[in-house]
């Protein structure tokens, strides 16, 4: 049997779940009740369990406090977790999904959503290798090609690759959910973690996943008031939607980094956003937001730390004056050179020079 902590500050959720479904049947055994993340250190110290339930929001110490706690600090990367909500909300589980939290299930709990959460978790145990709840196996005879196909993990590759086979692993996700005749809500949870990995690809990348999602109702909406066509329909429509953006925010970044390249060959001469603008064929004000958004800073203040480091450079390495090292990168006036010393280093550049 395997040891179940439940955590909820609430007493009616925290007792009856001992009743929601035959734990001992699921191979499962109710080892402990906590009323916060603090009771809940407290108790897994004396009795450590093999998974966790917790609701999310708690005084004190909330959920995702505790399993960053135990991932963090006592670095656990073996305990198991489910989340508890009364919420559908997408930030959650999204921070959720960075502590490899296996399921996020709303409140009031469904009871075979719940078994199925624990089947999964069962068979992560007994296996001992960590793999992500939302990829189950096929039933039976169709086991074996569900494993191959990965799925979800795979939908993601060949997006990031913009390649041709999305199509076709589309209708293989829609054909499992038909033949397992999954749970209306299993089938959300499968669709949110895909976007929850999408969604971090596209972070890494400057983008937002907020910017395809927002016209999709699959994300919106309970799948139980969608049909499996509509679904099937609306998720080839968002694959290709994310595979063009994905195209979009490459060219972004082959952009971006053409222009720093450029600045650091040139940071000497009069450089004005418009001139580069108009330099590499794109609008003055959308290279400003692009330029922000791939490098975390704006175009002035990163060509002033690019001449400003210069200048340090030759304040150390040079006896060049400094209205000659404020020409030198880029300042045809040396008392704005130094204002911008200053406010950049804290000192002038004769009180820096004077430091070597």
């Amino acid at each position: 049997m395997y040891k179940v902590m439940i955590v909820d500050n609430e007493p009616n959720i925290r007792n009856g779940l001992r009743y929601v479904i035959d734990w001992e049947k699921n191979d499962f055994i109710i080892s402990d009740l906590a009323k916060n993340g603090r009771d809940a250190l407290e108790k897994l110290e004396k009795n450590p369990p093999d998974l966790i339930i917790t609701d999310i929001k708690m005084p004190g110490m909330d959920g995702l406090e505790l399993i960053r706690f135990i991932r963090e600090e006592l670095q656990d990367d073996q305990m198991k977790f489910i989340i508890l909500s009364g919420y559908d909300e997408f930030d959650y589980a999204r921070e959720a999904m960075k502590y490899n939290v296996r399921a996020y299930l709303l409140k009031p709990i469904d009871e075979e959503e719940l078994i199925g959460a624990l089947e999964i978790i069962k068979k992560d145990l007994a296996r001992g290798n960590p793999y992500e709840y939302f990829y189950h196996e096929r039933r039976e005879n169709l086991c074996e090609k569900f494993t191959e196909i990965k799925e979800f993990d795979n939908l993601i590759a060949v997006i990031e690759q913009n390649s041709n086979e999305a199509g076709e692993i589309v209708e293989e996700i829609i054909a499992y959910f038909n033949e397992v005749s999954l749970h209306p809500r299993i089938i959300k949870i499968h669709l949110d973690n895909f976007i929850i990995k999408l969604s971090t690809i596209l972070n890494n990348m400057g983008g937002s996943i907020d910017n395809i999602i927002k016209d999709y109702s699959f994300f919106k909406t309970t799948i139980s008031s969608m049909d499996i066509s509509e679904l099937k329909k609306e998720l080839l429509d968002f694959v290709a939607d994310s595979m063009n953006y994905i195209e979009e925010l490459k060219k972004n970044c082959g952009l971006i980094n053409k222009v720093l390249l450029y600045i650091n060959d040139n940071y000497g001469e009069n450089l004005r956003l418009k001139d580069l603008a108009e330099k590499f064929y794109i609008n003055t004000a959308y290279l400003g937001q692009l330029f922000k958004k791939e490098t975390g800073s704006s175009f002035s203040r990163y060509l002033n730390e690019i001449r400003i480091e210069k200048a340090k450079e030759l304040l150390r390495r040079t006896d060049l004056h400094i209205y000659q090292i404020a020409e030198r990168v880029g300042y045809g006036n040396s008392d704005y050179f130094i204002i911008k010393f200053k406010e950049f280093e804290g000192c002038t550049p004769l009180e820096y020079k004077m430091k070597f």
